[in-house]
């Protein structure tokens, strides 16, 4: 079984109000929709399943449909969305996109490294918009803004090569 975080669940990683226990806050920190249930039980020392099921019925996480995987063949979650033709309702599944995406801790470590070896102090505040991101999707602005400042300090090739580093897959 997979799960992926809910708006609700993205919210809360940094309001920490509804879920002050560490165990329940690491776990829901992990919910990716790449791992399984299984995987992230075994990645949070003390977690169980009940946990798993309070973070779902707060309305933080969400069950992934279907039995498989739900990472496509380019790395990417599809996305259910519900289409209307006259009175009849369809689930239609998107593939958003169909690049392959670096993880949110790959993307953390990336930038993380690029930061300090490119920018030095320089990237101070950059790090620290890493360190607020609270899922891959908050990151990328701030890889954007990476590779501008390092294009900007140390030209076209090296930003050619920290766009390549952080988005290989």
């Amino acid at each position: 079984m997979f799960w992926i975080k809910t708006d609700s669940g993205r919210a809360e990683i940094n309001t920490r109000a509804l879920v002050p226990e560490r165990v329940r806050r690491n776990l829901l920190l992990l919910i990716d929709g790449n791992r399984s249930q299984d995987a992230l039980l075994n990645s949070v020392a003390g977690s169980t399943a009940g946990d798993i099921d309070q973070l779902a019925r707060l309305g933080l996480i969400t069950r992934v449909r279907g039995d498989a995987a739900p990472v496509s063949a380019f790395g990417r979650l599809p996305t259910q969305a519900s289409a209307v033709f006259g009175s009849t309702s369809v689930d239609v599944d998107l593939l958003l996109d169909e690049r392959p995406a670096p993880s949110y801790a790959q993307l953390t470590a990336r930038l993380t490294h690029l930061i300090s070896s490119e920018l030095g102090l320089r990237g101070f505040r950059l790090t620290l918009a890493v360190e607020k991101a609270a899922d891959a999707n908050q990151l990328m602005p701030v890889a954007d803004r990476v590779i501008a400042d390092i294009e900007q300090r140390k030209g076209a090739a090296a930003a050619q090569k920290a766009r390549q580093l952080i988005f290989s897959a």
